[in-house]
């Protein structure tokens, strides 16, 4: 063995820990496009248009790449959980099948 070894406790500790962070991230973000375009407060009077929507067509933008990386945490954590769980149905599959060779 190399000396790489994974808990699979913790690594399911850690998928959970993971998927929350990306749903309670997503929350957020939602939350935050939610509020409207961020310019209409500014009161303008024409002068800052060309500004305000520049400002306002990044903000949209930053909204849906971080409800996108958001999404891509929650996923990871998903994808540990997977990884967990085929750990667990190797390594039995591995003991029934040592046993079955030298039985």
């Amino acid at each position: 063995m190399m000396g790489l070894e994974m808990s699979m406790g913790a690594v399911g500790q850690e998928a959970s820990r993971i998927r929350t962070h990306g749903e309670g991230s997503g929350a957020a973000v939602q939350a935050y496009g939610q509020q409207g375009d961020g310019v209409s407060s500014w009161n303008d009077d024409g002068l800052f248009a060309v500004f305000t929507s520049a400002y306002a067509e990044c903000r949209q933008i930053m909204v849906a790449a971080l409800g996108g990386l958001s999404e891509e945490i929650a996923t990871t954590g998903d994808g540990l959980h997977t990884a967990t769980r085929n750990m667990r149905d190797t390594e039995l599959a591995n003991t029934e099948n040592v046993g079955r060779v030298w039985v």
